[in-house]
């Protein structure tokens, strides 16, 4: 499995799959993402779910884990009855084995919550058994995570005594406020955990601070976003390679019963995202795009579905922007472009497939 320098986590929700399903291959060819695997709408099986995102993601290998911030509702189905026998704790793992069996390019995370050293060996050895890497996801988001077993250490310890490298490291923090904080714990669990594991073996360091509250922006606002400062200091305390993590502007799933958005446009440079929007009133979409098109922080020039997208809707094109849903799925796609090939963006003619709106 050939990996990338970017980790790229993403949900089982519609904005996502197609966001990424309108990118180019070559740009697809250079993230690796990591599926939060949960029922697919209202469908069943749940197998469902890892159908829709292959489509999306064709003929190439990926990390999965169970997205343990989904809900299910009273309306339980084969599917949502699956996804609790592996959100559980501890997690059914012969239920896992089983739905994962009949996808060779999903590569699991290990369940670890409330399981023992022997069981997590046991997932080794299947991932093994079956030509899989596998993935330590440390997953400390707040409130969601499930922590750091208190037999990481010794599992490390025989994994590193062995050699291994058919593994990689995800350390995990979920939506912050506050990245400083992030650093500080990000270069204490790699000097302490995996200070001696060998070099080729990748360490990600993954969070979103992607807006909760949009009230506070009026008109056109840029919001700096420090994910690869972070991944350069980390990097720089530890002295080695450390992969650049993040949730393609998306956040773990919540439900709270929020308001409806007001109509926005949200772009995405390198280092920031730009948002289009009234505090006042829900702006219309074309007028969004408009100011996105004439400010400072157009490119217009990537070549990709998402910012062809947006120029059409500034131009008043029928099949454009006409939805929420579709802005979100818009502005994934074009986050993950800028962020597969950071500082190395090809020109539109390089890119091997032209985009094509088929939502």
């Amino acid at each position: 499995m050939d990996l990338t320098d970017y980790f790229v986590t993403l949900g089982v929700r519609p904005a996502e799959l197609s966001g990424l399903k309108e990118l180019p291959g070559s740009t697809k060819d250079r993230l690796t993402p990591l599926l939060l695997l949960a029922p697919w709408l209202a469908t069943t099986p749940l197998s469902r779910a890892m159908d829709k995102f292959q489509e999306a993601y064709p003929s190439r290998h990926y990390f999965i884990d169970v997205d343990t911030c989904y809900r299910a509702n009273e309306n339980l189905n084969d599917a949502k009855e699956l996804w609790q026998r592996l959100a559980q704790s501890p997690a059914d793992l012969d239920a896992w084995w089983e739905l994962l069996e009949s996808y060779p390019h999903a590569n699991p995370c290990l369940l670890m919550a409330e399981q023992t050293i022997e069981r997590a060996r046991d997932q080794i050895e299947w991932a093994r058994e079956n030509n899989r890497m596998f993935c330590l996801r440390i997953n400390l988001a707040e409130s969601i995570g499930s922590g750091i077993p208190k037999w990481m250490e010794t599992l490390v310890r025989e994994l590193t005594t062995e050699g291994a490298n058919d593994f990689v490291i995800v350390i995990e923090f979920g939506w912050v406020e506050n990245p400083l904080v992030v650093a500080a714990a990000a270069i204490r669990i790699a000097e302490h955990l995996f200070a001696k594991v060998p070099d080729e073996v990748p360490i990600a360091v993954s969070y979103t601070s992607f807006p909760k509250n949009f009230t506070k922006f009026d008109g056109t606002v840029e919001l700096p976003f420090t994910n690869r400062d972070l991944v350069a200091e980390v990097q720089k305390r530890t002295n080695r390679r450390i992969v650049y993590g993040d949730w393609g502007t998306t956040r773990p799933r919540s439900y709270s019963h929020a308001s409806k958005p007001k109509n926005r446009i949200d772009y995405p440079t390198d280092t920031s995202w730009v948002f289009a929007r009234d505090q006042n009133e829900s702006i219309k979409f074309l007028e969004a795009a408009d100011r996105i098109v004439k400010s400072e922080y157009w490119s217009g020039n990537l070549g990709i579905w998402g910012e062809q997208c947006i120029k059409e809707t500034a131009m008043g094109q029928a099949f454009a922007i006409d939805s929420m849903r579709k802005m979100y799925a818009v502005r994934i796609n074009i986050h993950l472009h800028r962020q597969a090939f950071h500082d190395q963006l090809p020109p539109p003619e390089a890119l091997d497939e032209p985009w094509h709106d088929d939502l």
